[in-house]
Order: C-alpha cells, then structure tokens, then sequence
C-alpha cells in the first residue's frame, strides 16, 4: 500500500506548486506475526524480523500472537527531495501532551522536513464542536479554534505572496 502511494504521488509532487501532507498513511507495517510461545521460546527476536506469514488466515491454535511491526518511510521526508521548490505544509498529531511539547515537535517537523507550514494539534483538543490547533511557521505561530478556520488561514497563507 505505501509502495503505490509513493508510486503515484511522486509525479504529481513534481507537477505542483503546493502540497498539503494531511497525515501519515501508516507509521507501521506488519512484517510477521506468531504465537507468543514461539516468541517466548527465541534467544534472539530479530530473526522473527526476516519472515512472513505465508498463511492468508491466522491460526487460532495459540491463545496469544504477536504481531511484528516495522516503521515506514515517512512520505512527507521524500517531498523536497523529489520537487525543493514545492510549498509544502505539514500536519502534527499528538495525544494529551503540553503545548510546549506539540510546538517543540511541530518546530522539528517544520525544520526536518523543509516545511512551511506544520498545523499542530492535539488529539485531546479535537471534539465534534472545536479542533484547536496551532500553525507553526519559521518565525510565527498563530492558534486556530475550528477546521474552518485553519482551512481559511492555510488558503490565504497559500496566496499570500
């Protein structure tokens, strides 16, 4: 799945002046999965990183399985290296920190991934009736209350010259 994103939207990132990375597809993968007695059995756990599952059901003779999963690629590190001169902005999502935390992060992301924008949010601030976010800038920072109001401050970032 993350091999075809990457293969359909490496073209259009060099077609764009713009790219709004919404959020990650997955920070994991499964790689292979076992019973927990197997587990238990290995003096070494990296083997179980080289295999996979052949079977397209898993068993249910164990009671418990574990699931091995590796990180992916994250897509929104690849976008200035296929196209440097695209605009891109960035979203941060995390769960229950402070806000001193979120900027720290959303100011990482920002730098690291070469962004100009990273829209800062917590999972906890989220709700039917608000989304508090901040949108974090080389050298600004501006607090929104509501999904319409960071899509009305990204638009007119976007056409601001």
């Amino acid at each position: 799945m993350l091999q075809n994103c990457i293969k359909s939207l490496e073209p259009l990132v060099h077609t764009h002046d713009v790219l709004i990375h919404a959020m990650a597809v997955s920070d994991y993968t499964p790689v292979y999965m076992t019973g927990l007695e197997t587990v238990a059995a290995s003096s070494d756990m990296a083997e179980f990183l080289d295999k996979t599952n052949s079977e397209s059901k898993i068993s249910s003779q164990d009671d418990v399985q574990v699931l091995f999963l590796k990180k992916t690629p994250k897509i929104i590190s690849q976008v200035k290296k296929w196209n440097p001169d695209i605009r891109l902005i960035g979203f941060k999502l995390l769960v229950d920190v402070s806000d001193e935390e979120l900027l720290k992060t959303a100011r990482a992301s920002l730098i690291k991934n070469q962004a100009e924008i990273i829209v800062a949010n917590d999972l906890t601030e989220i709700s039917n009736q608000e989304h508090k976010a901040y949108l974090v800038g080389n050298d600004t920072v501006t607090r929104s209350q509501s999904k319409e109001e960071i899509a009305q401050l990204l638009y007119l970032h976007i056409h601001s010259p």
